[in-house]
């Protein structure tokens, strides 16, 4: 028997100023085009603080987009999309 949780999980991306866990997500429901589809992940929540920066390089296939996070001590931390979409954030306390 799989004890995993599941929570709901967003594709859109972090604020400026807001507070983020992120992860993976690994099933959906719905349908983008009628505009109910969502996201579940069992996989653990990683907290990486506030969200200071957005970027990106390249454009099409070839382009890498990433977020940077500053923690509550301070060190920053950069997360990159990975190319199949499934990198998710939710909103967390600081």
């Amino acid at each position: 028997m799989d004890n995993k949780i599941e929570v709901e999980v967003f594709r859109n991306g972090p604020e400026i100023g807001k507070y983020y866990s992120t992860t993976f997500y690994t099933r959906t429901t719905g349908s983008f085009s009628k505009g109910d589809k969502k996201y579940f992940t069992t996989n653990p929540l990683i907290y990486v603080g506030k969200c200071i920066e957005h970027g990106s390089e390249g454009y099409g296939d070839n382009a890498e987009h990433w977020e940077i996070f500053e923690n509550d001590d301070g060190k920053k931390e950069t997360v990159f999309y990975d190319y199949e979409g499934t990198r998710c954030f939710v909103e967390s306390k600081s």
